[in-house]
């Protein structure tokens, strides 16, 4: 102890001015702390004792990183609805444009509720798609109408005004002569197309447990004991005690335009001829017949009674020209008698429906021009004042078309008349040359007049003309009466061929009785008859004109366009 003290005044400074200051700063030191004279151990990581409680807390959601993440996500939220709200401009405006477009090429009744208009354009546009890669999905076709006629015929949507037939028509028949001129044009090209459809439906079931529409040939029962493979995707076939028809038949819908009142004559002639095909498509060929005969007299009706012999069903020249309706009407009959083997009657009818063409009126000169129409006019003036216009053009809906001709007043003799005329010779020919009495060569001539008609006027419709039915017309005259010259070439170059060796084999066999046979062999064995006989043959002579004659026609057979001009041709492959 005593040590102790001694050491510790040895520490301390010696009394003087500064020695209370000194020693204030030494205790002060002392007191304070001792860390930096002693030596400690070193903080070895295995000596260290764990601490369990964290010294250092760090905030990682600050008051400035909830500003910043507050902020980011709103502009997020800002971003991805313009985004969204563009994509969707984008797509409302295409859809606007496209049913802009679809509205100049099929149009619609401007009365009719916007959804009606939208289904009538979309059940039109897939009939006419002329993608090669696929065909006509008549299912939904048939939805599209189906819903269409059902909102015309609803008063709450589209049918305000129309009114119910008599008990006595079939049911669902409506009366439309109350409607607008432009909504009862509408109803029937809708009416019409819906029973095509149904037409194509003809026999699909509906799945009821599944609520699916099947063909009738995929339908397990014993209806149809080998039915069809049905498409993959589907867990299993419909069986016929689940099924029932899913669309109303044909049959039904034809005889409710036929019984609708506020249709014109034509507009019931075409579908009565519409109806009798499908009938003669389904062998019922004695109700074809009645339907047929129906039309002509409706198309008759609005002419004098002497204009049409209804025995033979032939016209009188001395009644004047026949009207559209009739000419047509009949027609159709006369080939439907003529594909039912009844020669004798529809020879006759064409014959006389030929005549009364051939003597129909010149074409009207204000018609005369679509044969040299290349295009739409083009505006006058510079392309900057046009541009207004055009702009008002396309916004500003397009006007519905004027309605088309009744058809009560004679045709002019123009191009489509002149392509008719090439395929009433060519019926002829074919009837002709068919015929158990007639001569082959007068069919053949008949048809061989028929194309050199049908590619003339097919050559003057070569531009782009506004007579698309015309074109159409030609070409199917072309393409058929080219087919059939070539089948009734083939015949008669069999036929001769037939007789060339049964001569030659009755004269061989007469010159072996005669004893000179030894140079006819001879002669056979270098082919000199052969070639001979080939190189006289009046057919084979006339196939080759029709091989050179098809290649001729094939450009005008593809229907090929010219070229674009201007800025748009840079873009067209």
């Amino acid at each position: 102890m005593r040590s102790r003290l001694l050491m510790f005044r040895r520490v301390l400074p010696p009394e003087g001015p500064l020695s209370s200051q000194s020693k204030a700063l030494s205790l002060r030191t002392f007191a304070q702390s001792t860390a930096v004279r002693v030596r400690t151990r070193p903080q070895v990581p295995f000596l260290s004792v764990p601490n369990t409680t964290r010294t250092h807390r760090v905030r990682y959601l600050t008051t400035e990183r909830k500003a910043r993440l507050k902020y980011e996500i709103k502009l997020g939220i800002k971003v991805i609805t313009y985004i969204w709200l563009a994509v969707g401009c984008l797509f409302a405006g295409a859809f606007a444009i496209e049913q802009e477009l679809l509205e100049r090429q099929f149009p619609t009744p401007h009365e009719w509720s916007f959804l009606s208009r939208f289904r009538f354009r979309g059940a039109h546009c897939e009939r006419d798609q002329t993608d090669p890669s696929r065909s006509n999905d008549w299912l939904a076709i048939m939805q599209w109408i189906k819903g269409l006629v059902e909102r015309l015929e609803d008063p709450a949507v589209d049918g305000a005004g129309l009114k119910d037939a008599p008990h006595d028509l079939p049911r669902g028949t409506k009366d439309i002569s109350a409607m607008s001129e432009p909504w009862r044009r509408g109803y029937y090209e809708a009416m019409m197309l819906y029973a095509k459809a149904a037409e194509r439906m003809d026999g699909w079931v509906l799945d009821k447990p599944r609520n699916l529409i099947f063909p009738p040939e995929m339908v397990v029962g014993p209806s149809n004991p080998k039915p069809r493979p049905i498409p993959p995707g589907y867990k299993g076939a419909p069986k016929e005690q689940d099924c029932e028809v899913a669309f109303e038949s044909p049959d039904d819908i034809y005889l409710r335009i036929l019984s609708t009142e506020g249709l014109t004559n034509r507009q019931k002639m075409d579908a009565g001829l519409a109806y009798a095909s499908w009938l003669d498509f389904k062998g019922i060929t004695g109700p074809a017949s009645i339907i047929y005969e129906d039309a002509v007299d409706l198309a008759a009706s609005d002419l004098p009674a002497q204009s049409l012999d209804r025995k033979s069903w032939t016209l009188n020249d001395a009644a004047g020209a026949p009207s559209q309706n009739l000419l047509t009407s009949l027609t159709a009959y006369a080939t439907f008698r003529a594909r039912h083997d009844d020669l004798s009657s529809a020879l006759p009818m064409l014959v006389s429906i030929l005549k009364a063409r051939r003597s129909l009126p010149a074409q009207d000169p204000k018609y005369s021009s679509l044969l040299s129409y290349s295009g739409p006019a083009k505006p006058s003036g510079n392309f900057i004042s046009n541009i207004p216009s055009a702009i008002v053009g396309f916004i500003s809906p397009p006007a519905y078309p004027p309605p088309p001709d009744n058809g009560t007043a004679p045709p002019f003799r123009d191009t489509k008349e002149l392509c008719e005329e090439a395929a009433l010779s060519l019926h002829i020919g074919e009837i002709i040359y068919a015929s158990p009495g007639g001569s082959r060569e007068e069919g053949l001539s008949w048809t061989r007049e028929a194309v050199d008609e049908a590619e003339e006027q097919l050559h003057k419709l070569t531009t782009r003309t506004v007579d698309r039915d015309a074109r159409l017309t030609c070409r199917d005259c072309l393409s058929a009466g080219l087919q059939n010259w070539s089948v009734m070439v083939e015949k008669l170059a069999r036929d001769e061929a037939a007789k060339a060796v049964q001569k030659d084999m009755q004269e061989s066999a007469g010159q072996q009785a005669g004893g000179g046979g030894g140079v006819r062999w001879f002669g056979r064995l270098w082919g000199e008859g052969t070639a001979k006989k080939e190189d006289l043959s009046r057919w084979a002579a006339e196939k080759k004109v029709i091989v050179e004659r098809e290649r001729r026609a094939k450009e005008l057979l593809d229907d090929l366009e010219p070229p674009a001009n201007g800025l748009s041709s840079i873009f067209t492959a």
